[in-house]
């Protein structure tokens, strides 16, 4: 049976790339089942089908905003990841390479402008607000959407920039704009290291409306749960964008941790002034995060003996949970950092995947890791369930997760922030380019490494 695709029509997709078209139907062509094809087909291209705005600036250069698809603005860790699936194509193809290069360079301009801000407006919105709207807005600078610190947002960011070289060799990217831009996050971890107090308050991150008026949903007037000093990095916002309940969230640790390793491969590479600098600042900030991780993070439940916290204060408070929002606790080793502590992980993610896990939850139609963002537990994310199946190493898991993510898109055929466990046409977000690319990227991952599974019926 072929399902028809809905993709819009090739004129109006906002981005157009022979060659992913190319790779969808090699790797359609490897799969059994209609609905797993039908998504795939839509899935993988949704970001540059209906989000990416590739452009040049005057100079010629490449300038790339992707917004998060039903949102019209850029969000730093999103845009970084919706487009993290299309480097092995840019390896061989100029265009994709290029609009990688632009989006690098366009992270570069946001976090100049304001290295604590998640979300960023594009160009076109800044050219088109009211002065009224800018002169209310005087507390955050012009051109940003939305100001909640988020530790995930830097390291998505170097992350991106780390990878693209395995795509292209070019160094161009890599001036003194992006220099200055790692800059100021290696500025901002150190000053967020510290412990909050009296004399150092100043110096870290208040959320803050653009009237300037403290959040009154953070706590401590926007500052956020005081902290122990520990080596790790405070945040006040989860991946989520809701605050966190205490400041040291250990997933995004980790993945700055992981983020920070392979800058400094990046930074050995870079034939300009300063690098020896950057890269000492690195590797101590990296050295102590991931001693902080191993010190502070390692809790003992009575179920499932040492596993990793989701957040601490480094008081002795910790949060036991997991959230499907990535950087999470399942995501560690598709990160790159769950080898490092492969049976504390292992007992960490059966932890995660049972009713212990207050966020983890059962319906009839579908079980799966729900999340405090959409204030109910009657839904699950696909998200976590994407991510269950990247990391998982039992064929049959990876089945039962690909069974749940047919059984819930709802006759869309594409990918959704959270739907109800009972009835799939429930859900939130129809157009969430971030969790279209994640599954995209779980079926390049399979074709790569398992292809059986793809020749199956998926039930």
């Amino acid at each position: 049976m072929k399902l028809k695709s809905k993709r819009p029509p090739e004129s109006e997709r906002l981005f157009r790339n022979a060659a992913v078209d190319a790779l969808i139907e090699t790797i359609n062509d490897a799969i059994r089942d209609p609905d797993i094809r039908l998504m795939f087909d839509q899935c993988f291209p949704y970001s540059l089908d209906r989000a990416t705005d590739f452009r040049r600036d005057k100079a010629g250069n490449p300038d790339t905003t992707v917004i998060t698809g039903d949102i019209p603005a850029l969000w730093l860790r999103d845009s970084a990841n919706q487009v993290l699936p299309y480097l092995p194509v840019a390896l061989r193809d100029v265009q994709m390479h290029e609009m990688i290069r632009g989006l690098i360079r366009r992270q570069v301009d946001c976090i100049l402008l304001d290295p604590y801000a998640n979300a960023f407006k594009s160009g076109d919105q800044e050219k088109s607000a009211k002065k009224s709207d800018q002169a209310r807005g005087r507390f955050w600078k012009s051109g940003i959407w939305e100001r909640k610190y988020e530790l995930d947002s830097l390291a998505a960011f170097l992350r991106l920039s780390a990878a693209y070289p395995h795509c292209n060799p070019d160094q161009t990217p890599f001036d003194g704009r992006w220099i200055q831009a790692v800059e100021k996050v290696l500025k901002v971890l150190q000053n967020e290291q510290s412990q909050i107090s009296r004399k150092t308050v100043k110096k870290h991150f208040r959320a803050v409306g653009r009237d300037g008026w403290p959040s009154p949903t953070v706590r401590m007037c926007g500052f956020g749960s005081p902290n122990k000093h520990t080596g790790l990095v405070r945040t006040v916002f989860r991946p989520s964008d809701d605050e966190a309940v205490f400041p040291y969230s250990i997933p995004a640790n980790a993945m700055i941790c992981t983020a920070l390793s392979a800058l400094i491969a990046r930074l050995h590479e870079i034939d300009q002034k300063g690098m020896a600098n950057l890269c000492r600042s690195c590797i101590r900030i990296r050295s102590e995060i991931a001693s902080g991780i191993e010190s502070y993070g390692i809790v003992h439940h009575p179920e499932f003996g040492d596993i990793l916290a989701y957040e601490i204060d480094g008081f002795g408070s910790s949060c036991l949970m997991d959230d499907p929002n990535v950087p999470s606790l399942l995501s560690l080793p598709y990160l790159g950092y769950g080898y490092i502590l492969d049976s504390v992980y292992a007992a960490t993610r059966k932890f995660i995947l049972s009713e212990w896990n207050p966020y983890y939850i059962r319906g009839k139609i579908a079980s799966g890791l729900s999340s405090p963002h959409t204030g109910v537990l009657s839904h699950f994310w696909p998200m976590g369930t994407i991510m269950q199946a990247m990391t998982a190493k039992d064929e049959e898991e990876i089945l039962k997760c690909l069974g749940v993510l047919k059984r819930t898109h709802a006759g869309t055929h594409l990918i959704h922030e959270s739907v109800h466990v009972d009835n799939p046409r429930n859900y939130t977000r129809p157009g969430f380019g971030w969790a279209n690319s994640l599954f995209g990227e779980l079926i390049v991952q399979l074709y790569v490494t398992r292809r059986n599974i793809l020749a199956e019926k998926i039930r």
